[in-house]
Protein backbone atom coordinates (compact mmCIF):
# COMPACT_ATOMS: atom_id res chain seq x y z
CA UNK A 1 0.00 0.00 0.00
CA UNK A 2 1.14 3.42 -0.94
CA UNK A 3 2.43 5.45 2.19
CA UNK A 4 2.26 9.22 2.11
CA UNK A 5 3.73 11.64 3.81
CA UNK A 6 3.30 15.52 4.36
CA UNK A 7 5.58 18.07 5.73
CA UNK A 8 3.61 20.55 7.60
CA UNK A 9 5.06 24.08 9.67
CA UNK A 10 1.98 24.29 12.15
CA UNK A 11 0.31 27.47 9.88
CA UNK A 12 -3.92 27.50 10.21
CA UNK A 13 -4.36 26.90 6.56
CA UNK A 14 -2.19 23.93 6.68
CA UNK A 15 -3.36 22.48 10.04
CA UNK A 16 -7.19 22.36 8.41
CA UNK A 17 -5.58 20.63 4.97
CA UNK A 18 -3.50 18.09 6.18
CA UNK A 19 -4.99 17.54 9.82
CA UNK A 20 -8.54 18.22 9.80
CA UNK A 21 -9.97 18.50 6.64
CA UNK A 22 -11.45 15.41 4.15
CA UNK A 23 -8.13 14.99 2.34
CA UNK A 24 -6.19 13.76 5.97
CA UNK A 25 -7.62 10.59 5.04
CA UNK A 26 -4.55 10.54 2.33
CA UNK A 27 -1.75 11.47 4.62
CA UNK A 28 -0.19 8.90 7.04
CA UNK A 29 1.85 11.41 8.39
CA UNK A 30 2.81 14.67 8.48
CA UNK A 31 6.57 15.73 9.49
CA UNK A 32 7.63 19.55 10.74
CA UNK A 33 9.47 20.51 8.38
CA UNK A 34 11.86 22.18 11.53
CA UNK A 35 12.34 18.29 11.70
CA UNK A 36 13.08 17.61 7.89
CA UNK A 37 16.75 17.47 8.21
CA UNK A 38 16.47 14.57 10.84
CA UNK A 39 13.41 12.99 9.63
CA UNK A 40 13.72 9.15 8.25
CA UNK A 41 11.51 9.24 5.12
CA UNK A 42 11.96 4.92 4.15
CA UNK A 43 8.48 4.38 5.68
CA UNK A 44 7.16 6.58 2.79
CA UNK A 45 6.21 5.75 -0.96
CA UNK A 46 5.48 10.03 -1.60
CA UNK A 47 6.08 13.02 -0.17
CA UNK A 48 3.31 16.03 -0.32
CA UNK A 49 5.36 19.77 0.24
CA UNK A 50 2.59 22.08 0.65
CA UNK A 51 3.53 25.96 0.11
CA UNK A 52 4.55 28.52 2.59
CA UNK A 53 7.02 26.32 4.28
CA UNK A 54 9.82 28.17 6.75
CA UNK A 55 12.88 28.20 4.15
CA UNK A 56 15.22 27.79 6.14
CA UNK A 57 14.32 24.50 7.54
CA UNK A 58 13.77 23.31 3.43
CA UNK A 59 17.37 24.00 2.64
CA UNK A 60 18.80 22.05 5.79
CA UNK A 61 16.34 19.15 4.66
CA UNK A 62 17.34 19.31 1.50
CA UNK A 63 19.55 16.48 1.87
CA UNK A 64 17.01 14.46 3.47
CA UNK A 65 14.27 14.94 0.43
CA UNK A 66 17.38 14.61 -2.02
CA UNK A 67 17.91 11.04 -0.27
CA UNK A 68 14.35 10.08 -0.61
CA UNK A 69 14.08 10.91 -4.27
CA UNK A 70 17.13 8.94 -5.01
CA UNK A 71 15.88 5.84 -3.41
CA UNK A 72 12.49 6.05 -5.39
CA UNK A 73 10.55 8.13 -3.47
CA UNK A 74 8.19 10.55 -5.25
CA UNK A 75 7.35 14.29 -4.06
CA UNK A 76 5.04 16.47 -4.84
CA UNK A 77 6.46 20.47 -4.69
CA UNK A 78 3.47 23.03 -4.67
CA UNK A 79 4.07 27.35 -4.02
CA UNK A 80 6.25 30.04 -4.96
CA UNK A 81 9.46 29.07 -4.87
CA UNK A 82 11.96 31.83 -5.11
CA UNK A 83 14.54 30.79 -2.89
CA UNK A 84 14.65 27.64 -4.71
CA UNK A 85 15.90 24.88 -2.21
CA UNK A 86 16.41 21.71 -4.87
CA UNK A 87 19.06 22.24 -7.40
CA UNK A 88 16.32 21.01 -9.44
CA UNK A 89 14.15 23.43 -9.35
CA UNK A 90 14.60 27.20 -11.46
CA UNK A 91 12.30 29.82 -10.44
CA UNK A 92 11.24 32.68 -12.61
CA UNK A 93 9.68 35.11 -11.13
CA UNK A 94 6.07 37.03 -12.45
CA UNK A 95 3.79 39.18 -11.54
CA UNK A 96 0.61 37.71 -9.93
CA UNK A 97 -2.60 38.70 -11.17
CA UNK A 98 -4.66 38.00 -8.29
CA UNK A 99 -8.00 39.89 -9.25
CA UNK A 100 -7.80 38.86 -13.35
CA UNK A 101 -11.35 37.69 -13.14
CA UNK A 102 -13.06 40.77 -12.16
CA UNK A 103 -10.85 42.15 -16.04
CA UNK A 104 -13.14 42.41 -18.77
CA UNK A 105 -12.55 39.28 -20.71
CA UNK A 106 -10.58 38.20 -17.60
CA UNK A 107 -7.47 36.17 -18.67
CA UNK A 108 -5.58 34.21 -15.96
CA UNK A 109 -2.54 33.64 -17.90
CA UNK A 110 -2.62 29.97 -17.54
CA UNK A 111 -2.13 27.72 -20.72
CA UNK A 112 -2.92 24.24 -20.84
CA UNK A 113 -0.22 22.81 -23.50
CA UNK A 114 -1.11 18.89 -23.00
CA UNK A 115 -5.03 18.49 -22.46
CA UNK A 116 -4.65 14.94 -23.23
CA UNK A 117 -2.62 14.21 -20.55
CA UNK A 118 -4.05 11.75 -17.62
CA UNK A 119 -3.01 13.73 -15.14
CA UNK A 120 -6.37 16.08 -16.23
CA UNK A 121 -8.85 13.24 -15.78
CA UNK A 122 -8.10 13.65 -11.99
CA UNK A 123 -7.74 17.45 -11.85
CA UNK A 124 -9.08 19.17 -15.21
CA UNK A 125 -7.48 22.56 -15.98
CA UNK A 126 -10.62 24.52 -14.62
CA UNK A 127 -9.61 22.99 -11.10
CA UNK A 128 -6.14 24.35 -11.72
CA UNK A 129 -7.29 27.99 -12.53
CA UNK A 130 -6.90 30.32 -9.83
CA UNK A 131 -3.90 32.57 -10.03
CA UNK A 132 -0.36 31.55 -9.94
CA UNK A 133 2.68 32.52 -8.32
CA UNK A 134 5.47 32.80 -10.90
CA UNK A 135 7.24 30.02 -13.04
CA UNK A 136 9.66 27.01 -13.80
CA UNK A 137 12.15 26.54 -16.20
CA UNK A 138 12.19 22.70 -16.43
CA UNK A 139 14.86 20.10 -16.59
CA UNK A 140 15.58 18.67 -19.75
CA UNK A 141 12.23 15.65 -20.42
CA UNK A 142 10.21 17.38 -17.61
CA UNK A 143 6.60 17.21 -19.57
CA UNK A 144 5.06 20.48 -18.81
CA UNK A 145 1.35 20.68 -18.33
CA UNK A 146 0.85 23.78 -16.92
CA UNK A 147 2.34 27.24 -18.64
CA UNK A 148 2.33 30.66 -18.27
CA UNK A 149 1.42 33.03 -21.23
CA UNK A 150 4.99 33.33 -21.71
CA UNK A 151 6.01 29.88 -22.03
CA UNK A 152 6.92 28.85 -18.43
CA UNK A 153 6.46 26.20 -16.73
CA UNK A 154 3.31 26.67 -13.91
CA UNK A 155 3.20 22.84 -13.44
CA UNK A 156 5.32 19.94 -14.63
CA UNK A 157 6.11 16.06 -13.92
CA UNK A 158 9.97 15.43 -13.72
CA UNK A 159 10.40 11.54 -14.04
CA UNK A 160 13.34 12.27 -15.78
CA UNK A 161 16.54 13.37 -12.94
CA UNK A 162 15.78 11.32 -10.45
CA UNK A 163 15.01 7.89 -9.20
CA UNK A 164 11.70 9.17 -7.81
CA UNK A 165 9.43 11.39 -9.69
CA UNK A 166 8.52 15.02 -9.27
CA UNK A 167 5.62 17.04 -9.24
CA UNK A 168 6.44 20.33 -9.37
CA UNK A 169 3.65 23.72 -9.39
CA UNK A 170 3.37 26.95 -8.53
CA UNK A 171 0.08 26.51 -7.88
CA UNK A 172 -0.55 27.37 -3.72
CA UNK A 173 -3.99 25.43 -3.15
CA UNK A 174 -3.05 24.16 0.84
CA UNK A 175 -2.77 27.74 1.43
CA UNK A 176 -6.47 28.74 -0.64
CA UNK A 177 -8.15 26.05 0.95
CA UNK A 178 -7.37 25.93 4.30
CA UNK A 179 -7.79 29.80 4.51
CA UNK A 180 -11.52 29.36 3.66
CA UNK A 181 -11.37 30.70 -0.15
CA UNK A 182 -10.79 30.27 -3.64
CA UNK A 183 -13.17 27.09 -4.70
CA UNK A 184 -10.95 26.22 -7.54
CA UNK A 185 -8.43 24.52 -5.14
CA UNK A 186 -10.80 22.64 -3.44
CA UNK A 187 -11.42 20.96 -6.93
CA UNK A 188 -7.87 20.56 -7.22
CA UNK A 189 -6.77 19.58 -4.15
CA UNK A 190 -9.88 16.43 -4.55
CA UNK A 191 -8.51 15.34 -7.60
CA UNK A 192 -5.36 15.96 -6.87
CA UNK A 193 -4.40 13.87 -3.47
CA UNK A 194 -5.90 10.82 -4.76
CA UNK A 195 -3.83 10.99 -8.24
CA UNK A 196 -0.68 11.75 -6.14
CA UNK A 197 -1.03 9.02 -3.80
CA UNK A 198 -2.44 5.79 -5.77
CA UNK A 199 -2.09 7.14 -9.50
CA UNK A 200 1.16 9.14 -10.42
Amino acid sequence: MTRLASLYGGSAPQRRTLLESEYARYVDDVIHVRDLADADLSEFDRLFVPSRLHIESLHAGTETIQSFLDDGGDAAILGAQPDPWLPEIEWTHRPTNFWWWLEPEGDSGLRFPRPDHLFFESVPPTDCTWHFHGSFDTPEGAEVLVTDDEGGAVLYLDCQTKTGNLVVTTLDPTYHYGSYFMPATDRFLSGFFPWFRNVF
